[in-house]
């Protein structure tokens, strides 16, 4: 084999090595940024106490300002998710990402409730596609998510006030 022909199998061999080492760095890359996307908060941030015929009751909840944290935030029946928007809103509601039925308060800016509805879950189907939407005929600017039946089974209905406090803060 002549000089040249060593110096070529070289070559092959040092592309051929950043390709497999930059290769492994995306897919490692891949793989954190996909992780930290999946995580979800293991403690709510805010406690909702809302008034109702059995007293006020108090529930943690996770806070949520971007509709797009759906996606970073693993929807669960048994905890509270508090979303609010920077502005009005009338959307219908879907049960996508749902593992169980959840009933949905939506609430104006003030934090009163203004229509409670149950909405069914659905798993994720292709680019959302498919999933059953809930219009709750009203224009909101908060929405209560929890576990279904849990307003009900606490008598609350439209007209009850939500407070929102950041957790560990002090009733006023």
């Amino acid at each position: 084999m002549n000089p040249s022909g060593h110096l070529r199998g070289y070559g092959l061999g040092l592309i051929a090595l950043a390709v497999a080492l930059s290769t492994t760095g995306y897919f490692w890359a891949g793989q954190i940024l996909n992780r930290s996307s999946q995580r979800t908060p293991s403690t709510p941030s805010a406690v909702v106490s809302i008034s109702s015929p059995k007293g006020t009751v108090e529930l943690p909840v996770h806070r949520l300002s971007n509709p797009r944290a759906l996606d970073l935030l693993t929807r669960k029946a048994h905890q509270g998710i508090l979303y609010s928007f920077l502005q009005p809103r009338d959307h219908a509601w879907t049960g996508m990402g749902l593992e169980k039925p959840v009933s949905v308060a939506f609430l104006d800016s003030r934090g009163t409730i203004l229509a409670i509805m149950d909405i069914e879950p659905c798993p994720a189907p292709s680019q959302g596609k498919g999933c059953r939407s809930y219009a709750p005929g009203v224009v909101y600017r908060q929405v209560l998510e929890v576990g279904q039946g849990w307003f009900a089974k606490r008598q609350i209905r439209p007209g009850a006030v939500v407070r929102v406090r950041p957790l560990g803060a002090p009733l006023n």
